[in-house]
């Protein structure tokens, strides 16, 4: 009996001690919980800068610190386990790290983050210092960048360009932009190793309308622009060369972010591709709602115009030497106008379609040679309806392109590079309007033309230590004209101490008409035009991390197309009116001269940004009549200036500043002042000389600030902008009304943006 009163009060006695344990557990056990210390170094995923003002944080724990000035941090106490760090910046993407904690045990990593949107990665790309292969003009907007400088209200990434040292541009509503006195059409832009039309969401025939870029600022690696003397890989253009990178999909894991803002909501995904991540995927899409907020503003107005656009990207690396990407971008612009004062020459219902695929195919086929080929097609269709339902414009082009490129490196001083590409190209057109002073319609444009065009190209890049030498030569050939030409260029860059380098190029760059100068109702046999570049750099570090760079360039342009007697003029005191019945001729010679100054400071920590200011002058001469003028683009004075400063890991603020001389106005127009006036006034009249009145001198301050907020595993992000702070009254050209018998013109200026105040919200997940 005694035997089992002892058994139960020892079975009652241990589970008591059980019941203790489960509910005082810190009190039952001597032992302390099994912990471990996690450190190491938050870097640039770009180039291995150490960055401070980094958050580093153990999901599921209190457990938090920011990284010192060297990017160092340190976390005691770390549960023992699979842990997750959680690493966040304003301004760079939120990252998440995976590591085994042990018991005691010391975990040291370094962490790269990537700026911008980009996507994490274990490796840094370390960047040599000096570039060698760099133009003597050459500008790089990185990710990180445009996320600043595209603007909330727009979230449009041709905006940054705007900013850059040497682009000048005076028009608020346009994505457009003009280089060292260039318009667009002799820009060459390219999209995934494609030269492209320009992508931008626009009304086509409307000359006073407005335009954003086509493509999602979130998907994109960096913006590239050459302002001159540059290798001409894609060639058949007289000006500068912009280049559009898409950026690949995560590859560590499937993430997303939502932006919304007052003018467009947009969502992109990404993630890896399959089980074994040897690829991945990205998709974005976006739509805008301008036209509805505009409604709700002020119910009267019934001017809507939108758009919607969506880009894919996917990359497989189907064997370590063989790599397929898939590239693909679509978007939908509309104008719907509903006023009852339209015109019936004037555009109700516009609708522009634009589309780019590119699958490219990357082969190592050595460690010394690769192989790049892309099949690519890219279509644009617009049509244009008045108030009647008559339709104005209507317009088809199509491009289908075949690409090989290959780089083999002889050397390590010595490589060469080459290309060929096929490409067929088609367009039709058809335009009326009334007739000048009179209600009948009459046809304006009417063909349909297509061609092929052949190009090869071939460089040798030789270095020495920092110098290095870049000779090439593109030969084209197209059907449209039956014209080959050759186009030679070089590259060069010479140390001249142990901290200045001097770069210099120049070069032969030609571009064949359009099709519309050649085989429409006013087209004719148009010669090859022609520029001729000359560029030259000094370049050096200041300190801190600045540097700075002087250029200095010389572009002669020969047999420009010119349509005479398109424009109002005055001659012999009588208004002479447009001629739609002349043609085409290639007759503008002229030359753009210029000096650019800029002081940069590129780094991930502090203040970063830069201060540019060009001189430049660009005019013409037409070889037919004599007359020289201004070109339409001769911008005197431009000043560009960014600045980005990153407060803490969850603020940072940015400002932008334009200004600049301002273009011509285009046309024959003068200005008059009134003595009679209270006030000193000027009037508009037609005139003999044309480009002699300008547009009044812009410039437009912008401040944006960010700050994010971070919660379990997603973070938000808000913006907030301010355009246009100080209220500057900026105009831009327009088209004016003509009183037949004074020669006054009205309405020759549109008032662009106020002050606007704005807001846009991001998710990352």
């Amino acid at each position: 009996m005694a035997h089992h009163v002892q058994n139960g009060a020892a079975v009652r006695l241990r589970a008591s001690a059980v019941l203790f344990c489960v509910l005082f557990p810190a009190l039952a056990s001597p032992v302390s919980a099994q912990t471990g210390t996690i450190s190491g170094t938050v870097v640039d995923a770009r180039d291995g800068t150490p960055l401070e003002k980094v958050s580093v944080r153990v999901h599921d724990t209190s457990l938090a610190t920011i990284t010192a000035g060297d990017g160092r941090f340190q976390l005691d106490g770390v549960p023992a386990g699979r842990r997750e760090l959680y690493v966040s910046s304003v301004d760079f993407i939120l990252v998440r790290r995976v590591v085994e904690v042990t018991d005691g045990g010391d975990i040291v990593i370094t962490i790269p983050i990537t700026a911008g949107s980009g996507t994490y990665s274990e490796t840094v790309n370390v960047s040599g210092g000096d570039d060698v292969a760099a133009a003597p003009s050459q500008q790089v907007l990185r990710s990180n960048e445009l996320q600043q400088l595209r603007g909330v209200i727009t979230n449009d990434p041709m905006r940054a360009i705007h900013v850059l040292p040497g682009v000048a541009t005076g028009d608020d509503l346009r994505s457009e932009f003009t280089v060292r006195g260039l318009p667009v059409r002799n820009t060459n832009f390219t999209f995934e190793g494609i030269a492209t039309p320009l992508l931008v969401h626009t009304v086509q025939g409307v000359q006073d309308g407005g335009s954003i870029a086509m493509i999602n600022g979130d998907v994109l690696n960096e913006i590239g622009l050459a302002a001159g003397s540059y290798a001409q890989r894609h060639g058949d253009r007289t000006g500068a060369e912009l280049d559009f990178l898409m950026r690949e999909g995560s590859r560590d894991r499937m993430r997303g972010q939502a932006r919304l803002s007052v003018t467009d909501a947009a969502m992109v995904m990404e993630g890896p591709l399959g089980s074994s991540k040897q690829g991945s995927w990205l998709v974005s899409a976006r739509k805008s709602y301008l036209g509805t907020v505009i409604r709700r503003i002020d119910p009267e107005n019934t001017f809507a115009f939108g758009f919607h656009d969506a880009q894919v990207k996917v990359v497989r690396d189907v064997t370590p030497a063989h790599q397929l990407q898939v590239a693909l971008t679509l978007g939908r612009s509309r104008l719907d106008q509903e006023l009852a004062s339209l015109s019936r020459d004037e555009v109700k219902d516009g609708l522009n379609d634009i589309g780019v695929a590119v699958v490219t195919w990357r082969h190592l086929v050595s460690p010394r040679l690769i192989l790049t080929q892309r099949i690519a097609a890219d279509g644009n269709r617009f049509r244009n309806l008045n108030r009647d339902g008559l339709e104005l414009h209507r317009a088809r082009s199509s491009n289908l392109i075949y690409r090989a490129d290959w780089t083999y490196a002889r050397s390590a001083r010595v490589t060469l590079e080459g290309g060929g590409e096929f490409r067929r190209s088609s367009e039709s057109r058809f335009e009326q309007g009334q007739e000048l002073l009179r209600p009948e319609f009459v046809l304006r444009e009417n063909f349909s033309a297509s061609a092929f065009a052949a190009s090869s190209y071939v460089l040798a890049r030789v270095a020495h230590g920092r110098a290095s030498v870049a000779p090439g030569v593109r030969v084209d050939h197209l059907t449209l004209t039956g014209r080959t030409s050759a186009s030679p260029w070089f590259e060069s860059r010479w140390p001249l101490t142990a901290s200045l380098a001097l770069r210099a190029g120049g070069g032969v760059y030609r571009q064949e008409p359009e099709f519309a100068e050649v085989k429409g109702m006013r087209g004719s046999d148009l010669d090859l035009m022609r520029s001729y570049h000359l560029d030259v750099s000094v370049e050096g570090p200041i300190r801190n991390a600045f540097t700075w760079q002087i250029t200095a360039y010389n572009r002669e342009d020969r047999a420009y197309p010119w349509l005479p007697g398109a424009e109002f003029r005055v001659s012999d005191g009588r208004i002479v009116l447009p001629s739609f019945t002349t043609r085409y001729e290639s007759s503008l010679d002229g030359h753009s001269r210029g000096v650019g100054v800029v002081v940069q400071r590129r780094s991930p920590n502090g203040l970063a940004g830069w201060l540019a200011y060009d001189v430049a002058l660009t005019e013409y001469r037409n070889t037919n009549t004599g007359e020289r003028f201004p070109a339409d683009y001769d911008q005197r004075h431009t000043l560009n200036m960014y600045a980005v400063y990153r407060l803490s890991d969850r603020t940072s603020f940015s400002t932008r500043f334009r200004a600049g001389s301002n273009f011509p106005t285009p046309g024959y127009y003068e200005a008059r002042p009134v003595t009679s006036a209270a006030q000193p006034l000027e009037l508009y009249f037609l005139s003999t000389e044309r480009n002699r009145l300008r547009v009044p001198v812009y410039n437009r301050l912008d401040v944006r600030a960010n700050r994010t907020f971070s919660w379990r595993t997603a973070r938000l992000t808000l913006f907030a902008e301010v355009l246009n702070l100080y209220a500057r009254e900026n105009v831009r050209a327009s088209q004016p009304a003509i009183n037949g018998i004074t020669q006054q013109v009205f309405g020759l200026y549109d008032s662009m943006f106020p002050v606007i105040p704005s807001a846009g919200v991001s998710i990352e997940f």
